[in-house]
């Protein structure tokens, strides 16, 4: 007997139907389920669609695990994150998902994660033994959090587990299936000493809720006396309280909003002697303002008005005060007591078009040396591929975290910056391995940055890469639907391949940037990508029979590998490379 849905479950199937229909009708309904429940799930960590997807492990040998996410103080790590990572670190997450779009919660999902998880997250663990019923992602995904509970084990961190539990039930869970949530959640515990583990429950109101909650793009913030303006342009300068600006960077559960960040060119610096002295400014109980001591903070924003003692703020962005509002958080967080006292807020209204906003982006964060990389989004190069992708190639590229995703674009069609930096690397520079093994240095190293984002370079290669990409992504997936892949992770194989239709179809041993713009698409056949995966197969098979550690997962990463798959190319009649 079919049970009847009640009002939460209808209206979530109508979004999901709607969101499927718009954003990836080329996915299948449980799939979709899937990335929806994580994009929900994360929500305060504001991740991109890469980051979404470079956590979801869901498939063959996936131990009951559909997501996995590892942060550090809320910044999520990517594949070579440990380069770039700070010495000390206050808080190390691990957001563990289980998604289903069965419309009850069941014991059963509980048994199969207590079984695996904890083995998983074994820092002893038998990673030969492993690789045998567990499927190349996950076990990377899990080796991340490993690597950086050993890493940063120097700074005490707290341990945060988080498993969540997302359907489209009606109801909340029946005991039973909440007591074996305790068991569970009391065994993730024991992953350290200091470990705290959560099991959290998304049902159809919760997802609802969620939904609704992230169409949000309106901020209002409290001041104490009535903002000063002026005629010279839409803008204010105002005092707020400490507590009531705490209130406009946080969520309803009190997470830091870090999409109020994405227009500051910063990262949050961590410990430093600037911000060290902002914290004890923020703890010194003398009766002085804060405001006497610190610059303040400055907004931009789309539309500013005021509402009575409230300010109401349309797509606000904190361009400049990053590190003293991470102080303010974490000083409330802490308990501070002393809230009462004010911050200056700058909040500006700019025009969408012209350089305005990057002038006082620019103009706000220059008091102090910045990072290399800090300021890619706004230059030309990253302005003119978002205008040419969007006109000539049908893609939404997103210099801005989440911006198109947010308006409702295609999953596939809304490009990030660092896949574009990833796929250019596989197929114009032939590098597989560095596409895999590195994300964040592909922007943040200036030699990689240079060589991939440059005027030299005609904007439609940029362009030709994604079009490439996405042909042997969908190849893939329809492969793998009657032949699974080996390692069971399509990423592993879709760069190599990539690299290997440079060489296939210009039948050139070292073609250049200019000979990838002459090649006919339409020659990227089922059958050129049926044989190039026939030879990257016996590639990888040939390397796993010398050492299976690691898998292809290891093997894939390696410069040996890429060397190796290329004279394979090259050597075989059958593909006519020049020699």
């Amino acid at each position: 007997m079919t049970s009847v849905q009640n009002n939460d479950q209808r209206l979530l199937d109508r979004i999901l139907e709607d969101q499927h229909r718009k954003l990836a009708p080329d996915k299948n309904r449980d799939d979709f389920f899937t990335f929806f429940a994580a994009d929900k799930a994360l929500q305060d960590w504001d991740l991109d669609n890469d980051e979404i997807l470079d956590g979801i492990v869901d498939g063959a040998h996936d131990c009951g695990i559909d997501g996995i996410w590892t942060f550090v103080d809320e910044r999520y790590v990517t594949a070579d994150a440990h380069q770039f990572m700070p010495s000390r670190a206050s808080k190390i997450e691990l957001v563990i998902l289980q998604a289903k779009a069965s419309t009850g919660y069941q014991e059963s999902v509980i048994e199969k994660l207590h079984f695996h998880l904890p083995t998983l997250l074994d820092m002893s663990r038998d990673e030969e033994g492993l690789v045998a019923h567990t499927n190349a992602k996950l076990l990377d995904r899990t080796r991340r959090f490993l690597h950086i509970l050993e890493e940063l084990a120097s700074s005490f961190p707290q341990v945060r587990i988080k498993v969540i539990y997302a359907n489209k039930a009606a109801e909340t869970p029946h005991p039973n299936v909440k007591a074996k949530g305790d068991r569970l959640r009391r065994e993730l515990a024991k992953i350290t000493s200091d470990t705290k583990a959560d099991l959290e429950y998304l049902n159809a109101a919760d997802l609802r809720e969620r939904t609704a909650r992230g169409a949000k793009a309106v901020a209002q913030l409290v001041f104490t006396e009535t903002p000063m303006s002026t005629s010279l342009g839409e803008g204010y300068v105002c005092l707020a309280r400490l507590d009531e600006y705490y209130r406009f960077i946080t969520s309803d559960n009190e997470a830091l909003r870090l999409e109020l960040f994405e227009s500051n060119v910063r990262d949050y610096a961590g410990s430093t002697a600037v911000n060290n002295a902002i914290g004890q400014t923020l703890k010194s109980g003398t009766g002085e303002d804060f405001w006497w001591f610190n610059n303040g903070v400055t907004v931009v924003a789309d539309a500013a008005q005021i509402a009575g003692k409230r300010i109401v703020v349309k797509e606000p962005q904190i361009v400049n005060g990053l590190q003293t509002s991470h102080e303010i958080y974490s000083y409330v967080q802490s308990g501070g007591q002393h809230r009462d006292r004010s911050l200056l807020v700058k909040i500006v209204v700019a025009p969408e078009s012209g350089t305005a906003r990057d002038r006082i982006i620019r103009a706000t964060n220059s008091q102090t040396q910045l990072p290399a990389g800090a300021l890619r989004a706004t230059e030309a190069i990253q302005k003119d591929i978002e205008e040419s992708l969007g006109h000539s190639g049908g893609y939404y590229y997103e210099r801005r975290a989440s911006y198109y995703r947010n308006l409702g674009f295609p999953l596939d069609r809304v490009i990030s910056m660092t896949r574009l930096a990833r796929e250019f690397t596989a197929f114009v520079q032939r590098d597989p391995h560095t596409a895999l093994a590195h994300s964040e240095a592909l922007l943040l190293d200036d030699d990689h940055y240079s060589q991939i984002f440059s005027s030299r370079h005609d904007l439609d290669i940029y362009r030709l890469c994604l079009d490439v990409h996405a042909r042997l992504r969908t190849f893939l997936t329809q492969y793998a639907e009657d032949r699974p892949l080996l390692g069971e992770t399509l990423e592993n194989w879709l760069y190599p391949l990539a690299a290997m239709s440079a060489h296939t179809l210009t039948r050139l041993r070292q073609p250049t940037a200019r000979d990838l713009l002459n090649i006919d698409l339409a020659h990227l056949s089922d059958d050129l990508m049926t044989r190039m995966t026939g030879t990257l197969e016996q590639n990888f098979k040939s390397s796993l029979r010398q050492s299976k550690a690691g898998g292809v997962d290891r093997i894939a990463r390696t410069p040996g590998f890429t060397t190796k798959l290329r004279q394979s190319v090259i050597s075989q009649s059958r593909y006519h490379i020049e020699h």
